[in-house]
């Protein structure tokens, strides 16, 4: 994953690329941690580090905005704008098939 370490980097992202995932978490949330786990594992199997991660606890006005409800989240945006959003970090399987219909997450892109 890619980190991003500030709310202007994320708005910057989402401004400039078509295509983004965020995954948004909080530092002390252990969910969390399973979660990023999970994510980290479709990487590999993709052979693309394709997320970008975000603390939350930084982007309050975007969370309301973007009607994030919890963490852990990872949100799929087109052109600046939330298309969907996986809070069940149930497996690897689900994140897989969760990021599987999108070109930016594809093996080689």
């Amino acid at each position: 994953m890619k980190k991003i370490d500030s709310r202007e980097q994320l708005l910057n992202k989402l401004n400039t690329e078509p295509q983004i995932w965020v995954y948004f978490y909080a530092p002390m949330c252990g969910t969390c941690e399973i979660a990023r786990s999970f994510i980290k594992m479709v990487e590999q199997v993709r052979e693309n580090e394709f997320v970008h991660e975000v603390d939350l606890n930084f982007l309050k006005n975007e969370a309301f905005q973007w009607e994030v409800q919890s963490v852990p989240c990872l949100i799929y945006f087109e052109r600046g704008e939330p298309q969907k959003k996986l809070y069940a970090f149930e497996s690897v399987s689900t994140v897989f098939e969760f990021t599987s219909d999108q070109n930016s997450a594809k093996k080689g892109d």
